[in-house]
């Protein structure tokens, strides 16, 4: 009997199938490979770390399965699950690196995509333009800019790129240049262009013929009950204070038609470089050199010309 029992065993031993190893999830890319086209990657597990990267298909074969092969190079800023295919892109495949702990902490790529082509909704080779009142074109000048289009999420800006009127950018920390177009509704004719920095604002422009590309400022603006308080040690113990009311800025440079806008006014630049800073208070406009703004104040319905080193608050 314990013969037979030990003859089965060594069949079922050996009938039994191996043991299957499985690898790293490989993340895959989801959205079209086009100029303004969106590409996301899958989620490979918690705490995942992206790397977008471009390969030249001129110079090499741009093979997708080796995550360190050298013909692929990092797109600087592109470290989010989505990004946002730039010009610069035009013509090379895009691949996505990921590591998470389910990747047991090491690089996996996925299949590639691309080879990319022009414009979203346009042949390649289309140079790309703004629209008035529809889109402006935008180029990160130094730092990482982020964008927001209506309905999307924060992604990095890495090249020149067309985005809708109502992009929400963030430069608090980089610098943007932005080019709009001038004229009446649905004219390409390219403004001048502007460089707008170290602020968070939403681009607007009305349909109107000759209306300013404008900056409206935006972001928390802590005042009066609802401005934060902090804990200061005292004799008795810690106590709650308030802190130092918190605004909001933006610098411009350039000229053409821009405005920055604020909650107390509106400045139309000339040619300058200026500050337009939302407080408690209201909005302080501040040339620091060039021609100068011409500033709307809305709640006394007139307008003020400041030249260099001059400074005006729109009281609210």
């Amino acid at each position: 009997m314990l013969l037979v029992l030990a003859t089965v065993a060594a069949v079922l031993a050996t009938s039994s199938p191996a043991a299957v190893v499985l690898g790293p999830p490989q993340p895959t890319i989801t959205g079209e490979p086009v100029v303004g086209g969106t590409l996301t990657s899958s989620d490979v597990g918690e705490s995942t770390t992206y790397q977008w990267q471009r390969c030249d298909p001129s110079a090499s074969a741009c093979n997708s399965v080796d995550s360190v092969d050298s013909s692929w190079s990092d797109i600087a800023g592109a470290s989010a699950q989505s990004y946002m295919v730039a010009p610069a892109d035009t013509g090379f495949f895009i691949r996505v690196l990921a590591m998470s702990p389910s990747t047991a902490e090491q690089w996996v790529a996925s299949d590639r995509v691309g080879p990319i082509s022009g414009a979203q909704g346009a042949p390649a080779g289309v140079a790309l333009a703004p629209e008035h009142g529809v889109q402006v074109l935008a180029e990160p000048v130094f730092g990482t800019v982020e964008v927001k289009t209506p309905g999307g999420s924060f992604q990095a800006l890495t090249g020149l790129t067309e985005l809708p009127v109502g992009t929400i950018f963030d430069t608090r920390g980089s610098r943007v240049r932005l080019t709009a177009a001038t004229g009446a509704f649905g004219s390409t004719a390219p403004d001048q262009s502007v460089e707008f920095y170290a602020g968070l604002f939403k681009i607007k422009q009305s349909p109107g013929s000759g209306s300013d590309a404008t900056a409206k400022l935006i972001g928390k603006l802590a005042c009066g009950a609802g401005r934060p308080t902090t804990a200061r040690a005292g004799s008795k113990g810690p106590t709650a204070v308030t802190t130092a009311k918190r605004g909001r800025k933006l610098w411009g440079s350039g000229s053409g038609g821009y405005a920055t806008s604020g909650r107390g006014s509106t400045s139309s630049v000339r040619g300058t470089i200026w500050l337009t800073k939302d407080t408690c208070d209201g909005t302080l406009t501040k040339v620091v050199e060039g021609l100068g703004v011409e500033v709307f104040d809305r709640k006394l319905k007139k307008k003020i010309f400041l030249g260099p080193g001059e400074k005006y608050l729109a009281r609210l």
